[in-house]
């Protein structure tokens, strides 16, 4: 705990500290209304903190509860005060069900925030700080994830014709080729975007050996696409590669996947045909 309060960023955590105590003080001072109201307040203050800070997320979150919590007793320690000299109105309490509302003393505002406040200002601030900064961790693992694969996958919605095949982009055409993939009994390991987005690289498993699949989405996959596939083959170490597109194969691309025992060409016609099976 003591080297997590070391890592603390504080301006940040008193800043909001501050924020979170005058609006709770300025809600707990109204009507009821606003007092129930105010029961959000220490929540999104958490989430707000969880959220811009990179870690120690349970020490910031108490930090943020015990200074809104003493933040908020000098607010309303403050205007307790200045009520007693007639800068404010007073404000009226009923302290039980069998006693009659009187005009709230300065003890008796203390009495309250400090009974009322404790349980609300230090617990929930710290449990949306964690929950808030979790999240955020996982939001910005995913995000470095997609970066370095090169984008994204994406729903390629219903495919009904050839037509609706050939009209995917490279991230649907993806997600089309993996669920397919998935259905035969492969197993999903990775994928990438390479050559600038050109291609998609899925990398799967079928009975414990790899496979390599390389998509492609231009209107005709020329040798190239199948050179480079053999080089990265021999690079890994991998046995199989198949070349996927969602198109055709130009005739010299379909004649050098054939001189290949390792390399399997499925076209966009083959492709919808096993889809359909």
């Amino acid at each position: 705990m003591q080297a997590s309060l070391s890592r603390v960023e504080w301006r940040t955590t008193l800043s909001i500290a501050a924020l979170m105590a005058v609006t709770w003080s300025m809600l707990f001072l109204g009507s009821p209304i606003l007092q129930i109201l105010a029961g959000i307040v220490p929540v999104l203050a958490g989430l707000m903190l969880g959220k811009r800070v990179q870690g120690d997320w349970l020490a910031h979150g108490l930090v943020l509860g015990f200074s809104g919590y003493f933040f908020g007793f000098l607010a309303v320690l403050g205007y307790g005060l200045l009520t007693e000299v007639g800068a404010f109105p007073p404000l009226i309490l009923q302290l039980g069900p069998d006693t009659a509302p009187t005009e709230a003393t300065v003890g008796d505002l203390l009495f309250f925030y400090a009974t009322f406040s404790a349980f609300a200002l230090i617990p929930f601030p710290a449990f949306g700080t964690v929950m808030a900064g979790r999240a955020e961790q996982r939001n910005r693992e995913l995000q470095r994830e997609i970066t370095e694969r090169g984008g994204r996958l994406e729903r390629p919605g219903v495919v009904r014709t050839v037509e609706d095949l050939q009209g995917l982009s490279l991230p649907q055409f993806g997600s089309f080729v993996l669920n397919l993939y998935r259905k035969k009994g492969f197993e999903f390991n990775d994928y990438r975007f390479i050559d600038k987005d050109k291609h998609l690289d899925l990398e799967m498993s079928y009975e414990g050996e790899a496979y390599l699949l390389r998509l492609s989405v231009a209107d005709k996959v020329r040798p190239g696409t199948i050179e480079s596939l053999v080089q990265e083959l021999r690079r890994r170490s991998l046995p199989k590669g198949v070349v996927l597109t969602s198109t055709e194969f130009t005739p010299d691309a379909a004649k050098a996947g054939k001189d290949r025992r390792n390399l399997v060409l499925i076209d966009g016609q083959t492709l919808f045909e096993i889809a359909e099976v």
